[in-house]
């Protein structure tokens, strides 16, 4: 059997300790069969052959793996803001007003309103005018009835004449036609312009969303009385009416009372939404 010599493991690589335990014990035996089967003893002691190195090969130390760069948040798109229209000067307004309510039916009667120009000083006019109680006739977009309202004569007394009333139904259908929430929103922007065209009267900006309210309620609260029920007498050159509640209200109640009492409705629910459309509005902006 041929014996494997220690040049030909070294070939094969790194030996395990179990193999270079064998080796070694296999040199003793093959040194001591020579001496015993010879005779010889070597006359001078032979340096031994250096120790195989039995220490493992040292393995190559694994790099260490590179530190992996955190990732970097994506950041998120930012979302562009619409950016707001700029308020026009009060003197240049019309045109942003118009735009504004272009796309809202406003009837013959709003047409007519925004044609002139200056609108946003004629509605602040109104509003003053009305907060007071009186009826700017010249400043409404319906024009007055023309003629004098017709009375009715029994003989024993005067009252109003019914008739008389449908002399207002365009207007009553004209307000009711009218999306309040639409032209609210639609104007909202442009409230500053409203307060500063309401200070040109002495007042504080502050007060014109007041005074829009007290216009309101004064509409609201016109009490419901028929006319034609009213007796008229006569004072001076002019009717009066004889019962003296109804001749302290205030023009601008008298007015929707002569409208008759569905038209009268029809501005008190109209008049109703606005309160509470404006109401709101000034308690989110505060």
């Amino acid at each position: 059997m041929a014996v494997r010599t220690t040049s030909q493991f070294r070939q094969t690589g790194a030996l395990a300790a179990s193999q270079v335990a064998l080796i070694g014990v296999l040199v003793i035996i093959l040194a001591g069969g020579v001496v015993v089967l010879s005779g010889i003893w070597p006359a001078e002691e032979e340096a031994l052959p250096a120790p195989l190195d039995t220490a493992p090969e040292p393995t190559q130390a694994m790099p260490e793996p590179e530190p992996v760069a955190a990732a970097v948040p994506l950041e998120e798109p930012k979302i562009q803001e619409p950016v707001a229209e700029p308020l026009p000067r009060l003197e240049e307004s019309d045109d942003a007003v118009r735009d504004a309510i272009g796309s809202i039916p406003l009837g013959n009667a709003g047409q007519q309103y925004l044609m002139p120009g200056n609108i946003i000083e004629r509605s602040a006019s109104l509003i003053y005018l009305m907060a007071q109680g009186d009826v700017p006739y010249k400043l409404l977009p319906v024009a007055r009835p023309k003629g004098a309202f017709p009375i009715s004569d029994d003989g024993t007394r005067v009252t109003v004449d019914p008739s008389g009333f449908a002399r207002y139904d365009a207007m009553g259908q004209w307000l009711q036609s009218l999306d309040i929430n639409a032209l609210l929103a639609a104007l909202d922007w442009l409230l500053p312009l409203f307060r500063e065209a309401w200070s040109y009267y002495g007042e504080e900006a502050d007060a014109f969303d007041p005074a829009v309210l007290i216009t309101l309620d004064m509409i609201i609260t016109t009490p419901r009385i028929d006319l034609s029920e009213a007796r008229l007498i006569r004072k001076e050159a002019v009717w009066v009416y004889e019962d003296p509640a109804i001749e302290a209200l205030a023009p601008l109640q008298k007015q929707v009372l002569r409208m008759g009492p569905d038209n009268a409705d029809i501005v008190r629910t109209k008049a109703a939404e606005v309160h509470a459309l404006w109401l709101l509005k000034m308690t989110e902006g505060a």
